[in-house]
């Protein structure tokens, strides 16, 4: 079984003790089989972390690792050379990590070499036959030179034999004619680039560029893709020859358009994003970015911070801060996996540093979940706007800002489009919305096929990107359609669903079971008045919390109040003939409402 919304994922291997103090679920960041650490060889080690995850009731995912285990692939294959990512100029590209292994930086391995491919299988048929429940693809930017600018690449003999075969089964006899290339049979991309005046520099600032200007680039990109999709299809394919039910996740940032490898294969993510201080902001942002893109995807997350977002806890114990984190995550209808001991950075020539959480930090959160999972699972986020989100539109972003040092992959930050900007406005509004994916060439369209009759507003925005269909589609709703200019137009067209009165910091999250109209609608309550000095959160007090009728086709007549360390409070709840109303006594950092 795969990923629910009521699970409690420990991030890395642990004790016992620690499963069963969270009430853990399952084990999301589980590492490959490793030195001994126990006296034991390193399979029957990994064996022993998922004897003893089962041992307290929770699954165990395995991990295949493709950028953090290069020094593995050096002892695997004794022609690893042959296997790396080489720029323009036929060098090596090396990744981030700064350590060196027998005398090697950290290279980047093209996942269209076999040497490599090989090692991959290699790494899935270990952690599998070590009895995995999941399978986690780490690192997920395969083939990394040839889809992000920084390392201007692939230009292996791997790459370049591959585009060779994949341009003599796909171009067009009158495309071959406009293109001064006299032999397609000893095509070879990278000598074609540089007689074409092409530098590595030159193709760096210029290879993600929308439209393409780098001759031959779209067709590249089209191979590249064709090749990353067909892999993550291969590992889901082959973990399954070993169990047939193995869901697969990746850590894989999907809201960059040049990373979304196959959805189809993926039945969650295991993803890392870029929290940031409280000074900075209490309530996080970017994140809501990446549970909508998840839902519109139709895939769940299971999140935590990136290594530097532990740092500013590590130095400040403020718990109550990723407190709000894990909230939030639930609330959306996603999980955040537990800090209990979390990496956050490494100097040159220093150990790395650890955020290590306190017992009674976070323990009653995850209780809260796993105490009413019938308040999570099945539920989906309810609206009545949607926004249609443009693959396209993130590719322009992207070209936009080449020359800014975009960072591609390991760039946690979301990109900041109109879209982006309205989605937060929204939120903060408490308008419910969901997000519609106008597809591409690279991500598969969901909205032609949508059924767009709930929603009362559909928001685009300029310039579309769209292709005629998809704007047919728009224009077949006549007035629902609303370019986005700001909140006031949407308001007058649409009103408010939701209305809180009495606390300006409170985020009111609608969340139903599709289809089911004797479903109850939970309402997450999300306080976010929380001070930095003391890491602590101001009790929002006598809320009046009101859902209008239109916003699921009905009234309700009883309503609960649910929080994390509270026995359940029964609310006297107000039905009027538009609208259903209820008091809360106070909120303190979160709390569901059920209506019944």
């Amino acid at each position: 079984m795969a990923l629910k919304r009521s699970d409690v994922l420990i991030t890395r291997p642990c004790s016992m003790p620690d499963y069963r103090r969270y009430r853990a679920t399952a084990l999301g960041w589980g590492f490959l089989p490793e030195p001994d650490r126990r006296g034991l060889p390193p399979d029957e080690e990994m064996m022993r972390w998922v004897a003893e995850a089962h041992q307290c009731d929770a699954k165990f995912q395995g991990r295949v690792e493709l950028d953090a285990d290069w020094m593995g692939m050096i002892d695997f294959d004794s022609n690893f050379m042959q296997s790396t990512v080489r720029d323009l100029d036929n060098k090596p590209a090396v990744t981030w990590w700064e350590h060196t292994y027998k005398g090697h930086p950290s290279y980047h391995f093209c996942t269209n070499a076999p040497g490599y491919r090989r090692y991959l299988m290699y790494q899935l048929r270990r952690i599998m036959q070590a009895g995995v429940d999941w399978l986690m693809i780490d690192s997920a930017i395969p083939t990394i030179g040839a889809l992000n600018a920084r390392y201007g690449g692939c230009f292996c003999q791997h790459c370049l034999a591959g585009f060779r075969r994949y341009l003599k089964e796909t171009l067009e006899d009158e495309e071959r004619q406009d293109l001064p290339i006299k032999d397609w049979s000893a095509f070879d991309y990278r000598a074609f680039l540089l007689a074409q005046g092409y530098t590595d520099a030159r193709y760096r600032a210029e290879i993600l560029a929308f439209p393409p200007v780098v001759p031959l680039a779209e067709r590249y990109f089209a191979y590249q893709w064709q090749e990353v999709n067909a892999l993550f299809r291969e590992f889901k394919r082959y973990a399954r020859s070993f169990r047939a039910d193995v869901p697969m996740s990746s850590n894989s940032p999907f809201y960059w358009a040049e990373f979304p490898y196959a959805v189809d294969a993926h039945d969650f993510y295991t993803n890392e994003m870029d929290y940031q201080p409280p000074e900075i902001e209490a309530l996080p942002s970017e994140p809501v970015y990446a549970f909508k893109l998840a839902d519109a995807l139709g895939r769940l997350l299971a999140i935590t911070g990136v290594p530097k977002a532990f740092e500013a806890c590590r130095l400040k114990n403020r718990p109550g801060h990723i407190r709000l984190w894990i909230a939030q995550a639930y609330a959306q209808g996603h999980v955040f996996m537990v800090p209990d001991k979390m990496w956050t950075r490494r100097n040159r020539g220093e150990p790395d540093r650890w955020y290590y959480s306190k017992p009674g930090d976070y323990e009653a959160l995850y209780h809260f979940v796993r105490d009413y999972p019938e308040l999570f699972d099945d539920y989906e986020a309810l609206a009545t706007v949607a926004l249609v989100f443009s693959n396209k539109a993130v590719r322009q972003y992207l070209s936009d800002r080449l020359s800014g040092g975009h960072l591609g992959g390991q760039n946690r930050s979301a990109p900041k489009t109109a879209l982006y900007e309205a989605l937060l406005c929204l939120q903060r509004e408490n308008i419910p919305t969901h997000i519609l994916i106008a597809g591409d060439d690279w991500v598969a369209d969901k909205l032609l096929a949508a059924d767009l009759s709930a929603y009362r507003a559909v928001l685009r925005f300029e310039p579309s990107y769209l292709d005629a269909e998809q704007e047919a589609k728009l224009r077949a709703l006549g007035e629902r359609v609303i370019p986005w200019t700001g909140l006031g137009e949407l308001l007058e067209r649409t009103g408010r669903d939701i209305e809180v009165h009495g606390a300006e910091k409170l985020t009111a999250l609608p969340r139903i079971k599709p289809n089911r109209s004797d479903s109850p609608l939970v309402c997450h309550l999300l306080n976010s008045d929380y001070d930095p000095a003391t890491d602590a959160f101001s009790p929002q007090r006598d809320i009046e919390l009101t859902i209008k009728q239109r916003l699921c086709g009905r009234a309700f007549s009883r309503a609960t109040l649910y929080q994390p360390g509270s026995s359940p409070l029964p609310l006297e709840c107000r039905a009027g003939s538009h609208e259903s109303a209820v008091t809360i006594p106070a909120v303190q950092m979160w709390a569901i409402v059920k209506w019944e």
